[in-house]
């Protein structure tokens, strides 16, 4: 049976995880035959007549406000939103998982052996603010220092705006002391930040790392390019998708909001950096991270640091109060941890891409460390 299909998320805005949404819609629409997706940014309304129009839609997914929830009820057609905005009670919704996002932020620093962390957020912005939650709740759970600075009102909106943003910048460097790792949404704001920073002859990433929550254009144009996340936008719009056909087809909708986690961490120079003073280890663990896939053999991580085995895990021990050996289980099992929080991936593939032998002895290793099975801890994330 055909299905009309409205989208409403302003995919012609300068906001290109709307088009990455979009795209996830159009993919699940061209899998199910019959769907006819037609763009219209008010669904609800007949603008020629002045009132609500006859049921025209089977459903919309949309950037969703209470007055277009309000309209579609009445007309008795589905919605789903991919709005975090506006997330409210009653609302069906899927959304890039926030809280998520922010602690795959932290993970990522601190498996960067940064102790110092740092977050910038517009607490009046929901969507931040979660990503702050997730940020600093991983931090705290690993004992590593956090702190968490506002940013001011909508720093785009003219001269004066941008220029508060500035001073605010200034004002949080001022309170930091290197190294330190900074995490803020925005890519301009990151730009800015790693501007303000040189300006204090700070090096990016040895003095200041920073990651942006958003893998835009903006943090690769110029050097140094910076490390984002990708939120797995192009999902939310597939899975988004999926939601309204079951709501097409009648059933009910789900109790709580789909999230979606995020793909990972695309590293770049930013962060491309081990905040120890060892530099012998430093070098050892920028070999260490990039093969955690492979077997490790400590004569080519001592060759890659350039000293002996020996004098390497005497060095180890000194920084880092463990042994080379246990570190590598640390950031193996990190690694597992991230995509233990993607739902499609199969354990046995995760154990592969980690290191491990098999599934069986990751699952040994991970209880040993977490105390819990792997599907334990997939279980603990997916409620959280």
């Amino acid at each position: 049976m055909s299905r009309r299909v409205a989208i409403a998320l302003q995919i012609d805005e300068p906001y290109p995880h709307h088009q990455e949404v979009f795209s996830g819609i159009m993919r699940y629409a061209q899998e199910r035959a019959g769907w006819e997706c037609l763009i219209d940014e008010h669904p609800a309304y007949d603008a020629r007549r002045r009132r609500e129009p006859e049921k025209q839609y089977d459903g919309v997914i949309a950037r969703a406000k209470p007055d277009l929830q309000r309209r579609l009820q009445r007309q008795g057609i589905p919605l789903v939103n991919t709005l975090f905005q506006s997330n409210r009670p009653g609302l069906p919704g899927v959304y890039a998982d926030p809280q998520a996002m922010g602690r795959l932020a932290a993970e990522h620093l601190m498996d960067r052996a940064f102790r110092r962390l740092c977050i910038l957020v517009d607490r009046r912005h929901k969507h931040s603010w979660e990503i702050c939650r997730g940020y600093v709740r991983r931090a705290a759970e690993a004992n590593v220092s956090c702190t968490v600075h506002d940013l001011p009102e909508q720093p785009y909106a003219d001269p004066v705006y941008w220029l508060r943003m500035k001073r605010s910048l200034i004002e949080v460097l001022e309170k930091l002391t290197p190294p330190v790792a900074v995490f803020v949404e925005t890519a301009p704001v990151a730009r800015l930040m790693v501007q303000l920073a040189r300006a204090r002859k700070w090096r990016v990433p040895h003095d200041m790392a920073i990651l942006c929550a958003h893998n835009l254009k903006a943090v690769v144009s110029v050097a140094p390019q910076i490390s984002s996340i990708e939120p797995n936008y192009e999902r939310v719009g597939y899975e988004a998708a999926g939601l309204l056909d079951r709501l097409m087809a009648g059933e009910k909708p789900p109790p709580e909001p789909v999230y979606v986690s995020p793909c990972g961490i695309v590293a770049r120079e930013s962060t491309d950096y081990f905040a120890v003073e060892d530099q012998v280890v430093a070098a050892a663990l920028h070999f260490v991270s990039g093969r955690l896939g492979k077997p490790l053999r400590l004569k080519d991580i001592a060759a890659a640091a350039m000293v002996s085995p020996r004098l390497l895990q005497q060095r180890f021990r000194a920084s880092l109060g463990r042994s080379l050996s246990a570190e590598i289980c640390r950031l193996r099992i990190e690694a597992a941890k991230r995509m233990l929080a993607e739902p499609d991936r199969q354990i046995r593939e995760i154990a592969a891409l980690c290191g491990f032998r098999n599934s069986d002895i990751m699952g040994q290793v991970f209880r040993r460390e977490v105390g819990s099975t792997p599907r334990q801890y997939r279980k603990q994330v997916r409620n959280r």
